[in-house]
């Protein structure tokens, strides 16, 4: 390259051209747009950015040489050496061969030379530095323009053709390549016009229409006169037309329509009311944004659908199968917190959903039992899963459920314990019955030692109380007898040992005041053999109370057993509690199990009484239980009635709970009206009482007579 001048070097050339590159493309777009150039080249942005840099890297290389001005004019122009001149026939070229005209490509050519010298202007230093290289640029670009016409005018016409046939020949591999993507493409695309009609479509697509072709149809004959029926059908049709099911989303995607994320919303479409089709429409548009058509993409989501809708179901079936459940069920985090509770655990906890999703399950455990919640939760990070037991506290009302708890530890593919899986079996119900079972062994056991124990007793009273009747009835005589021992004395003659005999009697009588012995001797007697008959007649109470459940159900004399059942309440309760009897005489025979009927009756006078005995103001006889039996229609009811201080309206709707009780630890079970509830579903009866604070309770039991 030969050089007009030298001066300083244009180090600030370079880096402005470097740092100006995407500038310099927004701004040589910008000028092509406006004088209409983008209609007849690339519709895309990249081949504008890829010239910009070519020429940019031309320019620079100019630099390189030494920053001369490239202003000599040689007739005979040749690449080599002349990075200026080696880009302008490249571009003179390629432009050439895809049909651009000399005078397109030359006023093209004059907007990049405006683009460089505004950055110049723009960005450039102040003169003389900046004329210098504002100087330099325009020489570079006269140097171009002088380079490409000789290189445009110098093709000869064989050179043309042979340009034309490697242009050609480009121009088809393109367009197989473009061809087998597009046929590649597994779901039908249409390429429509501006107009919405049918540009191409791929065999997808066409076959979608109801039309079926080899691969390319529409591509290689679109502008073939023999065209098939199949293309004529499809190519230049409106696709809303060839399928109106696809027309909500053609209107959607409205050439002025916003767009997310580049590409127009997907709307998803139903085929005959099963094939689900979601159809994506983008708007075409080139370098200039002038619209030009759109790209329609459809994919067949039925599959997917239908899986989704399985899924679904499953789910629906599964969360149906666990709310279904009787047993709770809950998943724990590695601390304890519940992440997932079915509707039978929250119906055991007395909470919603919201009250116990999210909320650590030590809140909900019994405090004695919280340690033991806690050692079984270590446990699980061990993966062991151990079955254990805990005591809930119910959020709404306080009472407990006793559960059985059945873990299963989560573990994550990479071995690390992600928390556990725990069923809850409510046992409650169990350990009630567990207890009843104990307690019904214990009142056997009770009854049983009762029956030997009234047996031992029986059988010695049997001697004592016959040989009091003996004495008793023997007694007139031997005392009959005395006195006629005594007349025959005071009648008999004799010496002074009989008078002697006489005095020692008469002696021995007031030293032993025989009188008042003999005057005595048949009231204890009397007494004594009262004592027996009312030892026996308890006995015999006991016996009656005692009788085993093993006999079943049968026919009983109510106020029999009531007697039976007073006698053994008197021992157990204090004097100053007076028991009372209110029973009608003729009540009809009860069907009945004589041991549960005995059971609950006692357990109610009891209660009644420990109610009395407790209450303030009762004391010096005036506490009172009565006890009452009468027909009402077809059933006999019974009533334990009491003068204590009544039942506090908080605990009235507890009483038959299991377990609750108002005594102090160790003095009270909280199983009595438990069990007395029980024995009452049992014989198909009812229990059931009445209350008034500081007056008394009554309670009632109502038994079938059927």
């Amino acid at each position: 390259m030969e050089s007009g001048c030298a001066d300083a070097p244009l180090t600030w050339l370079d880096a402005l051209l470097v740092r100006g590159e995407s500038w310099l493309m927004e701004r040589v777009l910008s000028h092509a747009k406006a004088q209409g150039y983008t209609t007849y080249t690339s519709t895309l942005v990249e081949p504008w950015r890829i010239s910009v840099a070519g020429l940019t890297r031309a320019i620079r290389e100019a630099l390189a040489v030494g920053g001369q001005r490239p202003d000599v004019y040689p007739a005979d122009v040749s690449p080599t050496g002349d990075p200026i001149a080696a880009f302008a026939i490249l571009e003179a070229d390629r432009h050439r061969s895809r049909g651009v005209s000399l005078a397109l490509f030359w006023g093209l050519l004059k907007y990049y030379r405006r683009a460089y010298l505004e950055l110049l202007d723009e960005q450039g230093p102040p003169d003389p530095e900046g004329r210098h290289g504002r100087d330099f640029v325009a020489a570079c670009f006269e140097r171009m323009e002088y380079a490409f016409v000789l290189a445009w005018t110098e093709l000869s016409g064989q050179e043309e053709r042979d340009a034309l046939a490697r242009t050609n020949l480009l121009l088809a591999n393109d367009k197989n390549k473009y061809l087998t993507v597009f046929e590649s493409i597994p779901m039908p695309l249409f390429l429509l016009d501006a107009q919405g009609r049918v540009a191409n479509c791929n065999k997808v697509a066409l076959a979608l229409t109801g039309h079926r072709s080899p691969t390319g149809t529409l591509t290689y004959a679109a502008a073939e006169d023999g065209l098939g029926s199949d293309g004529h059908e499809v190519l230049g049709q409106d696709l809303a037309t060839l399928l109106p099911w696809i027309a909500p989303a053609l209107d959607c995607a409205d050439p002025g329509c916003s767009r997310e994320g580049g590409v127009c919303r997907e709307r998803e479409l139903t085929l005959d009311g099963q094939c689900h089709m979601a159809v994506t429409v983008e708007p075409m548009r080139d370098v200039s944004g002038k619209f030009s058509g759109r790209v329609v993409l459809c994919r067949d989501v039925t599959e997917a659908r239908r899986a989704e809708a399985a899924l679904r179901q499953s789910e629906e079936r599964y969360r149906t199968l666990v709310d279904l459940m009787h047993q709770g069920l809950v998943i724990f985090s590695p601390e304890g917190r519940i992440d997932f509770a079915n509707d039978t655990l929250c119906e055991m906890l007395g909470a919603t959903m919201t009250e116990v999703v999210g909320h650590d399950m030590a809140g909900f455990v019994r405090a004695e039992d919280r340690e033991r919640f806690a050692t079984a939760l270590r446990a699980r990070q061990e993966s062991e899963a151990e079955p254990y037991e805990i005591a809930l506290r119910r959020h709404d009302d306080g009472r407990l459920t006793h559960v059985m708890a059945s873990p299963t530890p989560l573990i994550g593919q990479d071995g690390e314990y992600q928390g556990s899986l725990e069923v809850f079996t409510d046992i409650s119900r169990l350990r009630e019955l567990e207890l009843r079972l104990v307690t019904a062994k214990r009142l056997e056991a009770i009854g049983q030692l009762a029956g030997g124990v009234a047996h031992e007793i029986n059988t010695p009273l049997q001697y004592v109380t016959g040989n009091l009747e003996f004495a008793l009835s023997n007694l007139p005589r031997l005392v009959s007898l005395i006195d006629k021992y005594e007349q025959a004395l005071f009648l008999a003659s004799g010496g002074k040992e009989l008078e002697t005999a006489r005095a020692d009697i008469e002696a021995y009588r007031k030293e032993h005041d025989l009188e008042m012995v003999l005057a005595e001797l048949p009231l204890a007697l009397s007494e004594s053999h009262a004592g027996a008959e009312r030892v026996a007649a308890f006995v015999r109470s006991i016996k009656r109370f005692a009788q085993p459940e093993t006999e079943g159900r049968r026919v009983i004399d109510v106020n029999e057993a009531v007697g039976a059942t007073m006698d053994v309440a008197r021992s157990a309760t204090q004097e100053s509690v007076a028991l009372e009897m209110d029973l009608d005489e003729d009540l009809p025979p009860l069907p009945c199990v004589p041991g549960d009927f005995n059971q609950v009756l006692l357990c109610l006078i009891l209660n009644a009484a420990q109610a009395v005995e407790e209450s303030p103001g009762r004391g010096c006889g005036q506490g009172r239980v009565r006890v009452s039996a009468r027909v009402v229609g077809k059933a006999l009811e019974m009533g334990v009635h009491d003068n204590g201080s009544g039942i506090a309206p908080e605990i009235q709707e507890k009483i038959f709970n299991p377990f609750f009780t108002t005594k102090d630890v160790g003095k009270g079970s909280g199983q009595g009206l438990s069990i007395a509830h029980a024995i009452m579903e049992k014989h198909g009866g009812t229990i059931r009482f009445e209350t008034e604070p500081g007056r008394g309770t009554s309670f009632y039991l109502t038994f079938p007579l059927g």
